[in-house]
């Protein structure tokens, strides 16, 4: 009975961690796209002149291809750029709403995020 009791426990807590790190790694993805766009709206290279200016679009663009590599599928419609001042003085803003949709242990699982750069 001991062994019993024993199994059944190392079982939940085996099915605990499963389902911990698939939700875990959801959260960290956001963490990590969050990062990504406080990176991007950092204009470092454009403040420096090593790049050009970007438009919106193609902060869109870059914002698309850093979520894939998180993991994140998004639509240009779902990313939000706001431009506050012009040239080296000027800054911006990125930010992005997205559902995600994961079977923890066959249950359906939806969760929503905000990934937002800082306002500067």
């Amino acid at each position: 009975m001991k062994n019993a009791g024993t199994i059944v426990g190392l079982s939940l807590l085996v099915l605990a961690a499963i389902a911990g790190w698939q939700i875990g790694s959801v959260y960290l993805s956001n963490i990590e796209l969050t990062g990504d766009l406080k990176d991007l709206s950092s204009l470092t290279g454009m403040r420096i002149g090593l790049v050009d200016p970007r438009s919106d679009a193609e902060f869109r663009d870059l914002v698309i291809a850093k979520a894939a590599q998180d993991g994140i599928h998004l639509e240009p419609e779902q990313i939000n750029v706001e431009r506050t001042g012009v040239g080296i003085v000027g800054s911006i803003y990125l930010s992005t709403e997205y559902d995600v949709s994961k079977d923890v242990l066959g249950f359906p699982w939806k969760k929503h995020f905000t990934a937002e750069s800082p306002r500067r």
